[in-house]
């Protein structure tokens, strides 16, 4: 396995948290290299379209445009080396004495990498949600069906239905208004009230997150004005369709259950940070939010337990794109101290208000996380509903499990559950909140392990 030389700092992720920290860094004369698995900068939010291919109107949303111009200055930096296309397979903290040691799955085969510093800045991914029928094609999360819209302006479907409790689904059909598409209904499982009343509370306070509501709002006009509904108090039941997703069925609070036609449904119930890399290199994890789910621990500079390796964006919480940026900004002012190419009172000065406009970010993001608190609102599964896609395990397979099993790592030698190419990401939530219920104990979850993305053998051997 081939192995480069060794960069002063490698920030891991690409999206509005890595872009800021390489900006923080850049002019100081630093060895940077920035991995990402996209072929093209931008993560998840801007998802840009491949280099060759036309997109007219890519992302003219207004609340898009401060990351389009941060994208545009990363990408102008000279000393900002680019390794998009590639995975990191895995972490090896303290290889050397004052370095940190990487494997990477590259478009040219694996490589090893070494660097100073790390930073880990990976984002989120939609919070999955099982229920009868969701393994039917045409299902879709909403972050993926979005996905599509924004990197080809692709729609998945003639007839789509969005489902869920998170508001980003309004913005989502309106992307797919404007691509063309069809959004039959948007229906949030909440009543209204639940929806609009926090928001409503806190309007007169000068909120941060203004913009974020303006867009939302914009959006809701605009399905109102194309003829889609908005519907409040629905709770889906099962995904309907033999060979590809025919309808949704929904339950009514009375009791009573309504058939949507459609052939797709996106699911937006929220989102879970990616924790694999900081939790096969040691770092230190807590729960936060209502999902309780797995996020990085860090100091005031974004620097984890282990030192040397930096944590920022949605890895340490799910809040948003512009937390995001800020968390990347001051994990760049961390690294440069620590490098020792800026004074701690230098930092200091620079960090506070950044630490101050995150301070309002999270206030922000605290009050879409309760909004969007899926709690209560998950479907009833039977023992046929399948828990683990990849390996096709079943509800049934883990309840029996559980009658002998203590913990995630039992239930997954006992039933494969998790051991498929997703190595969990799309079972293991599910998986704790079958196990602990409401209380959602602190189960340490699967033991990740490398590595965490497929690769073919021969990358490893060659």
């Amino acid at each position: 396995m081939a192995e480069c030389a060794p960069y002063d700092v490698l920030i891991v992720g690409g999206g509005p948290a890595g872009q800021a920290a390489a900006l923080r860094l850049h002019g100081a004369g630093l060895k940077i290299g920035v991995v990402d698995e996209q072929p093209r900068p931008g993560g998840q939010i801007l998802r840009q379209p491949p280099a060759t291919f036309v997109a007219a109107d890519w992302m003219e949303e207004r609340s898009y445009r401060p990351l389009k111009r941060q994208l545009g200055r990363f990408e102008a930096a000279p000393d900002v080396e680019w390794l998009g296309g590639s995975s990191v397979l895995g972490i090896e903290p303290g290889s050397a004495p004052g370095v940190h040691g990487l494997t990477v799955a590259t478009p040219e085969g694996a490589t090893g990498i070494r660097t100073r510093r790390l930073l880990v800045a990976t984002g989120c991914y939609d919070m999955p949600l099982p229920l009868a029928g969701w393994t039917l094609p045409g299902l879709f999360t909403t972050g993926g069906l979005q996905a599509f819209v924004k990197s080809q302006g692709f729609v998945p479907g003639q007839r789509i239905v969005l489902v869920g409790t998170h508001p980003l689904q309004l913005l989502v059909a309106r992307q797919v208004l404007q691509a063309g598409g069809r959004v039959e209904r948007v229906v949030f499982v909440q009543p209204r009230s639940a929806l609009l009343r926090p928001f409503l509370r806190r309007a007169g306070g000068g909120l941060v997150g203004g913009n974020a509501l303006l867009a939302a709002a914009r959006a809701w006009r605009d399905l109102g004005a194309a003829g889609t509904k908005v519907a409040f108090g629905l709770k889906p039941v099962r995904v309907a369709g033999e060979q590809h997703v025919s309808g949704l069925v929904l339950a009514r609070s009375d009791g009573t259950e309504e058939h949507l036609e459609c052939d797709a449904v996106g699911l937006c119930f929220g989102f879970l940070p990616q924790s694999d890399l900081p939790r096969m290199a040691g770092l230190a994890m807590e729960r936060q939010g209502r999902l309780r789910a797995f996020s990085a621990r860090h100091d005031e500079w974004m620097e984890s337990d282990v030192a040397g390796i930096f944590v920022a964006g949605e890895t340490t919480g799910v809040a948003g794109a512009d937390a995001a940026c800020v968390k990347g900004a001051l994990a760049g002012l961390g690294m440069l101290h620590s490098l020792g190419r800026i004074s701690e009172p230098s930092a200091r000065k620079e960090a506070a208000p950044l630490r101050r406009r995150l301070a309002r970010l999270l206030a922000f993001a605290d009050l879409l996380d309760r909004v969007a608190d899926p709690s209560g609102c998950y479907p009833e599964v039977d023992d046929q509903t399948i828990l683990c896609r990849c390996e096709d395990v079943t509800y049934g397979s883990v309840r029996a499990a559980l009658g002998t099993c203590g913990s995630a790592n039992a239930v997954k030698l006992l039933t494969r559950c998790g051991m498929g190419p997703c190595q969990g990401r799309n079972c293991e939530f599910s998986l704790l909140r079958l196990m602990h219920g409401p209380s959602r104990c602190e189960d340490a979850g699967f033991t990740v392990r490398f590595p965490v993305r497929p690769v073919p053998i021969g990358d490893l051997t060659g």
